[in-house]
């Protein structure tokens, strides 16, 4: 349920955002600018495997399931896991024949927390704001040095 400010009309959460997604730089939090790479690679020099435009990162912070919706096609059956490295934010794609891709994102603090203590992720196809295709995969925790 949203909760609204009387006088303005504007819901609080959207207020939230604004302030949370603002883009001045407080020096308190990293730009939020560096965890999307437009090359898709976040600087790991692995090819990615998905642009930042390709995808959303949705977690349901009730259920704490974590998906990837994204657009393209994917082989799936590639899949092997997914690792997480809490040390730079990055994910790292596993395939089964053992290349490593990386996911074409940073995870954003917003969904950390959430992220942080998935043992699966759902990698769901969408077309048309419904889902086509789709798959879960493990996840693999790297340990923070």
């Amino acid at each position: 349920m949203l909760h609204r400010d009387i006088a303005s009309g504007i819901p609080h959460e959207a207020v939230l955002a604004q302030l949370i997604m603002s883009s001045e730089d407080t020096g308190k939090k990293g730009s939020i600018k560096k965890d999307w790479d437009p090359k898709g690679k976040s600087g790991s020099g692995k090819p990615a495997l998905f642009l930042p435009e390709e995808m959303d990162i949705y977690c349901n912070k009730v259920t704490r399931e974590v998906f990837i919706f994204h657009g393209k096609v994917v082989d799936y059956e590639s899949l092997d896991h997914l690792e997480y490295n809490p040390a730079d934010y990055s994910v790292d794609v596993v395939l089964k024949d053992g290349k490593r891709l990386d996911l074409g994102v940073k995870i954003q603090w917003l969904v950390r927390p959430y992220f942080t203590k998935a043992q699966e992720i759902m990698i769901v196809q969408t077309k048309d704001g419904e889902s086509v295709n789709g798959t879960s995969v493990l996840i693999k925790h790297k340990e923070k040095k």
